[in-house]
């Protein structure tokens, strides 16, 4: 599949969804679904929002760029086929000119939109669930957006150092990844004792002595991986090895859980059940354990009681924790089984068995 018929595709599911809702016009400016209903395309320049500075109006006949003077040339000339997209420019200082182009598009039409755009109706929030099942394009950028990441986590893990801060392995995280264009928007890190201590380790000028826990949620083209991954500089405990041993069974009750047709609240499920059977059955109330991914870092958080079904293709970021250790990868759900789309390369990893069926998972790297 090219990325034009990729974006037919999407447009296709898009005017499907306004048919059944009745809907005349889109307007989609979250930078989640810029991405998503371009292929791939950009439409932010802060990083640090979630909206973008354009939108896409989609209307039955039409896809239509808004976009200000500073933005129009870029996107014409690198995110959208002249082609495909028509483009309605206005003044960057004029929001009246803005607020025209969107009313002019809206009018005589009943109208939608995923952010607060002039007050227009919110897009339900099934909306989001066009995204869920990726096109064979989509899971090509995927995979090798998986490896990268996986490769980049494994040099950082053998590199770094005793001495070493937080800060600096962030640094050589976040380096690995913009070099590569991957956008690191969740890079943390604990060393020693911060691994138990916390389980959302903001990284901080202590330095490394005896272990290090490295995390990541990566994201180009709008998708995004996650993954973790433990090094140690001493040997490994039997204490750290027996909830270690126990996290990666967690986890892979998890992931061999995670097939089109169950609800998220059982895959979910049969990951407390695994918590129980290990002798940890509270862990899982310290930290979420995860849920689908795609273009956010989670669609939403996985509960005991979540109705929504596992799609085909559908992304998923399980990342079960034990009190000192952790377990996370990005899979792909698909009618053959799980596909781990950031599995160990050059990494110790071992066999986990679940329900007949074995996944690898990642093993504490021994420096």
């Amino acid at each position: 599949m090219t990325r034009k018929e990729e974006r037919r595709e999407k447009l296709r599911r898009v005017r499907a969804y306004m048919r059944q809702q009745g809907l005349g016009v889109v307007f989609l400016t979250a930078r989640a679904n810029f991405s998503w209903l371009t292929a791939g395309g950009v439409n932010h320049v802060a990083t640090a929002t979630t909206d973008g500075t354009t939108t896409l109006a989609v209307t039955a006949r039409h896809a239509t760029i808004l976009a200000n003077a500073i933005e129009a040339p870029r996107m014409m000339a690198e995110e959208l086929p002249a082609d495909e997209f028509r483009l309605v420019a206005f003044p960057w200082h004029s929001d009246a000119d803005r607020r025209a182009a969107v009313m002019d598009l809206a009018a005589g039409k009943r109208a939608a939109a995923d952010t607060e755009l002039y007050r227009l109706k919110r897009l339900a929030a099934d909306f989001v669930e066009l995204r869920y099942s990726l096109t064979p394009s989509e899971i090509v950028r995927y995979r090798r957006l998986g490896r990268d990441v996986s490769l980049l986590m494994e040099t950082v893990g053998c590199e770094i150092e005793p001495g070493d801060t937080e800060q600096q392995v962030e640094g050589l995280m976040a380096e690995l990844a913009m070099a590569q264009g991957i956008r690191p928007f969740v890079r943390l890190v604990a060393a020693d004792r911060r691994i138990e201590q916390f389980r959302h380790p903001i990284p901080t000028a202590r330095p490394l002595r005896r272990r290090a826990m490295i995390v990541i949620c990566g994201e180009r083209h709008g998708l995004v991986v996650a993954a973790s991954r433990l090094v140690n500089f001493v040997p490994v405990g039997r204490s750290l090895r027996r909830r270690h041993d126990a996290v990666c069974r967690v986890d892979a009750a998890l992931i061999l859980s995670t097939r089109p047709g169950a609800t998220v609240g059982e895959v979910l499920r049969a990951g407390m059940d695994a918590y129980r059977r290990e002798g940890f059955a509270d862990e899982w109330r310290l930290h979420h354990q995860g849920g689908p991914t795609g273009y956010l870092g989670r669609e939403f958080l996985a509960t005991p009681g979540e109705r929504r079904r596992v799609q085909p293709n559908q992304a998923f970021a399980w990342n079960p924790s034990i009190t000192g250790t952790k377990s996370e990868d990005t899979i792909l759900a698909t009618e053959r089984g799980p596909v781990l789309l950031t599995q160990p390369v050059d990494w110790p990893a071992v066999e986990v068995e679940f329900g007949g069926h074995t996944v690898r998972r990642a093993d504490i790297l021994v420096r």
